[in-house]
């Protein structure tokens, strides 16, 4: 049998019983939406929470924390960072950069009052967290001294607007006490305080108290502040932590196991990632499943409208075995008429999971009028084309046994079938 009459009597058949074809189309189809629906809407969020957590920092950062986790995972053992882990972590194969940062006992800034509380933050030029982020003025630069980066909030407190803050110059003062809320702690130290000049302001969304200045201004303060030189803090208190900068987010897991090898603790928002995909990969998984429920039930549905087909047309296989049509085309035949209620299934299915998301993502919007979250309901060509190969292999699956029974059968025995 040409391929051509295949498709044109299997397509007769199928509208031979219209409201039978029809009512089983219609539960591949819904089987197919399901599967289309939860799996569109899963993929949103998953994409949301990435983008949430792509606008947190970079995929490629470690940070370097000065503890070692405990064996118990509870507890934790301190570790000093000093300039020679820096310098071992810049051996590391695939590391782009080691960007140091100390940070100074909490203070506040004089002109801002009590509500200027800031915790100084030393950082080096090109320090990952001095990037990208400024309201005006610049980062700070190679060969800086005596200069900060501010929030925008108490960038507020010490002029009329945030442009108007860069230039002047404000009094930091380090150690004594100082109000956090409405609540006031005592510092650390005897207050001493520093005229720094005010160079950039950056959003307070970052860090409403991250009062950033140069790396070696921060070790001076805490020296001052504990009655020892900026060297004796490298060697004895160590540094902060560390920004170790990878040359691609592909080798991130490297250069966390390198950090782990070294006996310091560390965190990078790669693993987060990862963690997160794996998350939402069982639960594509779940729903899929649940999806998968409705397309069993239309499978049983494809099988017993197959069956009841065969039982029907015995005497018409008889006589096309009878004209010389072989077991191998009798099968095909019957197999075309599965996979139609499949592929027919399938689109349908498509174009209702895809409309059904659609009505959900604009119910979300209505209901959130003051937020513009990115799409909700995501399907990509990889699900769109799943969808309509899975509900074409269920109808081939549903649909074997009877196309075997119909090929096995007698000419003659269908023949006399009344």
């Amino acid at each position: 049998m040409r391929f051509g009459d295949l498709l044109g009597m299997s397509l007769g058949n199928y509208g031979r019983a219209r409201l039978r074809s029809g009512l089983t189309t219609a539960g591949v189809a819904i089987g197919t939406a399901l599967v289309v629906l939860l799996i569109a809407l899963a993929t949103g969020a998953e994409d949301n929470v990435r983008r949430s957590i792509f606008s947190i920092g970079d995929l490629r950062l470690v940070t370097v924390q000065p503890f070692q986790p405990g064996a118990n995972g509870l507890s934790a053992v301190p570790r000093t960072i000093t300039d020679d882990t820096v310098a071992k972590l810049k051996g590391v194969a695939h590391v782009d950069g080691v960007y140091r940062q100390f940070d100074a006992p909490l203070g506040m800034v004089v002109e801002g009052g009590d509500d200027a509380t800031i915790r100084p933050q030393g950082i080096e030029p090109g320090a990952p967290v001095d990037r990208g982020d400024l309201l005006a003025g610049r980062h700070i630069e190679a060969g800086d001294r005596a200069v900060a980066v501010i929030p925008g909030n108490i960038a507020r407190l010490v002029a009329p607007n945030v442009g108007a803050a860069v230039g002047r110059t404000v009094t930091m003062r380090i150690g004594g006490a100082v109000k956090l809320g409405s609540t006031r702690i005592g510092g650390s130290g005897t207050p001493r305080d520093y005229a720094v000049k005010i160079v950039g302001v950056f959003d307070e969304q970052t860090s409403q108290t991250s009062f950033r200045i140069p790396l070696d201004d921060a070790l001076l303060a805490g020296a001052d502040n504990r009655g020892l030189t900026p060297d004796a803090i490298r060697v004895t208190t160590g540094y902060s932590g560390l920004a170790v900068e990878a040359d691609d987010s592909t080798n991130v897991a490297d250069i966390v196991k390198a950090v782990q090898e070294l006996g310091f603790s560390s965190f990078s928002l790669k693993q987060v990632v990862e963690q997160i995909d794996q998350g939402f990969g069982v639960f594509k998984g779940i729903l899929a499943g649940i999806g998968g429920v409705a397309l069993l039930v239309a499978a049983i549905g494809i099988a017993n409208t197959m069956i009841m087909s065969v039982l029907e047309r015995t005497r018409e296989i008889g006589i096309m075995k009878a004209v010389g049509a072989s077991p191998r085309d009798i099968r095909a035949l019957f197999l075309a008429e599965a996979a139609y209620v499949g592929v027919f299934g399938g689109i349908l299915g498509l174009a209702l999971g895809l409309a059904g998301g659609q009505i959900i993502d604009r119910v979300i919007r209505e209901l959130n009028p003051r937020t513009s979250p990115a799409a909700i309901f995501v399907v990509g060509p990889d699900l769109a084309l799943g969808a309509l190969a899975l509900a074409l292999g269920v109808a081939l699956v549903a649909g074997f046994l009877p196309a075997r029974r119909a090929m096995r059968m007698s000419a003659l025995s269908a023949l006399r079938y009344e």
